[in-house]
């Protein structure tokens, strides 16, 4: 019985309390101009409910010292004006430009920034990531030469060319895919002064990235840095084989080893006994072997101390 006597009170003040707030809002729509818009009702209005939601950027996955980055950029598509080649083909000549002298082992643009220890660059084409998809409008291989095509089973896109021909030749229209510059680098220390020694340093830079959306210039480096937080992507597994190694102790420790190997040659003799004196070419390895300074080189790496002080 008091359950139910609360209950009836309780649903005639609720529908006095109604009655008195639509009662109010009449009033304020009689007084209201005739050019101004009716408020909000109090479902429909917006509450502050505390600090606003930050824009999440990705973020660089790092173990020990070492960090990664990974940029998924789109590419531009048609033609690079005044020229008869399209974006795409401009930006892998650019990036044949700047793997030739890694692969002849020579000095690289890349060489002034002494903390990358390795960067790839992949161009992923629409034929390759709409494999065994099924868009209306493309055209695919079928699934034998001898086979006819088949619509219900499509396997492989066949090419798409972006390049724009000029004297109003017409083409069959179809759906609109871009290629994408996948970029991976892993390097010592933090990404943003790692990328702004890329701003510094890498003066072709811009030769490649240019050919991509949107891009600015490295020479804003602030619009550049939002360019790649805007188009970095997750990297689901990073698992450096030696993250509290940088990369220049890697190369100090690989130029010992073959000053040490050339030690022991002279050292020990090709049948075996070895040389009646070591002092003279022990105290000569020494000192070709402590020619290092004790701190990191780059603003953009890590030169870690150990316990006992002495670098690593």
């Amino acid at each position: 019985m008091a359950a139910k006597f609360v209950a009836k009170v309780y649903g005639r003040l609720r529908g006095k309390i109604v009655t008195q707030e639509r009662e109010t809002m009449s009033e304020r729509d009689d007084r209201r101009p005739e050019n101004q818009p009716p408020p909000l009702a109090p479902d429909d209005a917006f509450t502050y409910m505390g600090v606003p939601t930050e824009l999440e950027w990705v973020r660089s996955k790092r173990v020990g010292q070492v960090s990664e980055v990974a940029v998924l950029a789109p590419i531009k598509k048609g033609r690079v004006p005044g020229e008869r080649r399209t974006y795409e083909e401009r930006l892998r000549s650019a990036i044949a430009y700047l793997e030739g002298p890694v692969q002849q082992g020579l000095r690289t643009e890349l060489d002034p920034i002494t903390t990358i220890h390795f960067g790839r660059m992949i161009i992923i084409r629409p034929e390759q990531y709409l494999v065994d998809s099924k868009v209306l409008g493309l055209s695919y291989y079928p699934l034998s030469p001898s086979a006819a095509p088949d619509p219900r089973h499509p396997t492989i896109p066949k090419p798409m060319d972006d390049y724009k021909y000029v004297g109003g030749v017409s083409v069959p229209e179809t759906p609109e895919f871009r290629s994408w510059l996948l970029t991976l680098v892993e390097f010592d220390g933090d990404i943003r002064v790692y990328f702004r020694e890329v701003a510094e340093f890498l003066v072709n830079f811009d030769m490649i990235f240019r050919n991509c959306e949107d891009f600015p210039s490295t020479k804003r480096f602030e619009l550049f840095w939002a360019w790649i937080k805007r188009y970095q992507i997750e990297c689901n597994l990073f698992a450096p084989r030696y993250p509290e190694l940088s990369v220049v102790r890697i190369k100090q420790l690989e130029d010992f080893k073959r000053r040490f190997d050339a030690f022991v040659a002279r050292v020990r003799s090709p049948t075996g006994p070895r040389v009646k004196s070591i002092d003279e070419l022990f105290d000569e390895f020494l000192r070709s072997a402590q020619q290092y300074a004790s701190g990191f080189p780059s603003p953009g790496g890590i030169y870690k101390v150990s316990d006992d002080g002495e670098g690593q």
